[in-house]
């Protein structure tokens, strides 16, 4: 498909979708034998060819460990007329996601079950600290 026909919010998703995956240190054919898709059809999410349907990318943030949301970040609200007051805008922790990213990359990165278990109970006990 012509870069020039793929909506630039299928684009900004796709790419919001790759940050994710490879944040997350998994692979494209990794990704897609977890949701039973093709590698190429992960490849065609994230450069928007192909636009990610609402389930597909349920399943993507619960796999990446993401919010829905996050996927959308950065792009402009959109400008449809509506009946109803605006609600205040959901205001996240700009480093939330990334910091679950990087903590899910580093737990993956421990070397046996043991010491992904140290972790575990040091995160559980500092959590109930608080």
């Amino acid at each position: 498909m012509p870069s020039e026909t793929v909506h630039p919010v299928d684009l900004h998703v796709g790419k919001r979708l790759r940050e994710s995956r490879t944040a997350c240190g998994v692979t494209q054919a990794e990704l897609g034998a977890d949701l039973g898709i093709s590698a190429q059809q992960v490849q065609k999410y994230e450069n928007g060819s192909n636009r990610i349907s609402a389930s597909k990318l349920f399943e993507i943030a619960g796999r990446l460990g993401t919010g829905i949301d996050w996927f959308f970040e950065g792009l402009a609200a959109p400008t449809a007329p509506s009946f109803a007051e605006p609600a205040a805008p959901f205001e996240a922790e700009p480093t939330a996601y990334d910091q679950t990213r990087t903590l899910i990359a580093a737990f993956k990165a421990l070397p046996d079950d043991a010491a992904r278990a140290d972790a575990l109970d040091y995160v559980r006990n500092r959590a109930e600290r608080t």
